[in-house]
């Protein structure tokens, strides 16, 4: 059964190698990150949405997270590039510094955070 202060949302809210979800995170030193989620290869992936070079926000309009061609993710801001699957930096200025990712697990087409140490943010 889904535990609701930790559904991110649904699996149909997200394009496979296209529009991801936001959702911020609450991490043990009570610090409020922006994260995403995404679908690749038909799975759900979650990451921190910060550059592995610079701590900027990967997407360049909201949910914006993929490269043209659906095959990587990319920062806006420098165009580090990243495997979907992985978070490992493919090449550009994330000089082999990928992104963090997220546990998260999938229960009837609700995204949810796994118990890794991070709360749902849930704006008020």
């Amino acid at each position: 059964m889904a535990n609701s202060d930790r559904i991110i949302g649904l699996t149909s809210e997200l394009d496979e190698g296209g529009k991801g979800l936001r959702f911020d995170v609450i991490n043990s030193k009570g610090e409020t990150i922006p994260a995403f989620a995404v679908c690749f290869d038909g799975q759900y992936f979650a990451y921190m949405n910060r550059c592995g070079h610079i701590a900027v926000q990967l997407d360049y309009m909201p949910g914006e997270f993929f490269a043209d061609d659906g095959q990587t993710l990319i920062c806006a801001t420098h165009g580090a590039e990243y495997a979907p699957d992985t978070g490992a930096c493919l090449g550009g200025p994330c000089y082999g510094v990928g992104l963090e990712p997220i546990d998260i697990i999938v229960n009837n087409n609700q995204i949810e955070l796994a118990a890794d140490g991070y709360q749902l943010f849930v704006k008020k």
